[in-house]
């Protein structure tokens, strides 16, 4: 299976459809700023465009908007459209790292964050660690 995983930003809030069926679908397209700046120390910008079917496209219509950085992953296809190469990828599952409360303030992230000490060394636990 050919699976993706992306973190990147959302360039314009989600548009959902419904397909004659009557199936949602979600699309939106997420930017992902490349690792390495080119010859005028630019850096540039990989887009990918994502779907997401059913009833979860109503979630991310709901959560998803414009400059939101977004988790997701799923399948991908390559695709070529007037001599550009194009990324798509049907989405299944997705995350917002930085859900905002219902408050409209920020929550704070479940992970510690790893503080130096006074002697410049940073104290972490076992349980700070990923694996």
């Amino acid at each position: 299976m050919r699976q993706i995983t992306i973190s990147g930003n959302l360039g314009k809030d989600p548009e959902v459809r419904q397909t004659q069926s009557g199936m949602q679908v979600a699309n939106f397209s997420l930017a992902v700023r490349q690792n390495r700046p080119d010859d005028q120390g630019n850096y540039g910008t990989d887009w990918f465009r994502c779907a997401v079917w059913g009833k979860r496209a109503g979630t991310i219509e709901r959560y998803f908007h414009k400059g939101n950085h977004v988790l997701v992953t799923g399948t991908f296809e390559v695709d070529e459209y007037n001599g550009q190469t194009q990324l798509g990828v049907n989405v299944t599952d997705f995350d917002l790292p930085e859900r905002m409360s219902n408050q409209g303030q920020q929550q704070q992230p479940s992970h510690k964050q790893a503080t130096p000490s006074a002697s410049g060394q940073i104290d972490i636990s076992d349980d700070d660690l990923p694996f």
